[in-house]
């Protein structure tokens, strides 16, 4: 059986990510699919890297109300090697739906996170 992957699709790049308040690139539907490959864009807006960014996936079981869990199904850490724009994998299974959060682990940086994904189907 070939594998059969989604269109590719845009998240929301949210900028000046900061330490304050965790912001939600997007909500990836996996109810008829069987994961997701994901590649975020990790961009830092300043001029040195000091802070880490922690990824962060909330998954839910509501179709439509979607109540996300108040804690994370998995997350992550990444410390940029440069200011310039990053990018990195990430693959998601085993949840019928899931929303990616982003947040700054300092005050000296401000990130913009987004990126692409596609669902795989078969």
């Amino acid at each position: 059986m070939a594998v059969e992957w989604g269109a590719d699709t845009a998240l929301t790049t949210q900028t000046a990510i900061d330490n304050s308040t965790e912001e939600f690139i997007g909500t990836i539907d996996l109810s008829t699919a069987l994961s997701a490959q994901i590649q975020l864009e990790i961009d830092n807006e300043g001029g040195s890297v000091v802070d880490n960014v922690i990824i962060s996936v909330y998954a839910t079981l509501d179709a439509s109300s979607e109540v996300f869990g108040d804690k994370p199904y998995m997350r992550f850490t990444i410390k940029p090697d440069t200011v310039a724009l990053e990018r990195h994998p990430l693959v998601v299974s085993g949840v019928y739906k899931f929303r990616i959060g982003a947040l700054s682990t300092g005050a000296t940086d401000t990130y913009a996170v987004g990126g692409d994904y596609r669902v795989r189907i078969t």
